[in-house]
């Protein structure tokens, strides 16, 4: 299995479907969605800062953050491949890690930035299903 099958596997089975469902309930779009989960990530790392270099740099992303989603929300980004796995490579290393340790805190940052990444590879998002609508798709016809 390929590392592009993989990213494809976890994007359409564990991501997609929830960021999809968020995007219908918001109505907002996929990039906004995507830039929410970011602040999300940034705001987790400034929570969870040990040293003050660290604080800044997610005090700094939380700012810029803050003011993508506000200015930009719904202009297209891009997510690399690559980087979607090496999130998720963190994320396993945390998972083991806590399977060890016991101590699960921290391993929600690497969720909010997959999140975030696999919300910019989806290209759209299908109208959110009506009550009508379901009750007409049940009845197996139109009316």
């Amino acid at each position: 299995m390929s590392l592009n099958e993989i990213d494809l596997w976890i994007g359409k089975t564990l991501f997609a479907p929830p960021i999809i469902k968020l995007c219908q309930l918001t109505r907002q779009s996929q990039f906004a969605v995507g830039r929410l989960f970011w602040f999300i990530a940034a705001l987790d790392g400034f929570y969870r800062a040990e040293t003050l270099f660290s604080s800044v740099l997610f005090g700094v992303m939380s700012l810029i953050m803050m003011a993508t989603a506000s200015l930009r929300a719904d202009m297209p980004t891009r997510s690399l491949m690559g980087f979607r796995m090496l999130a998720l490579l963190f994320l396993l290393l945390d998972l083991v890690k806590a399977a060890a340790t016991g101590e699960w805190a921290g391993i929600e940052f690497w969720l909010f930035v997959l999140a975030a990444e696999y919300a910019a590879t989806i290209e759209t998002i299908p109208p959110r299903a009506t009550k009508k609508a379901a009750a007409k798709a049940a009845r197996g016809g139109s009316t």
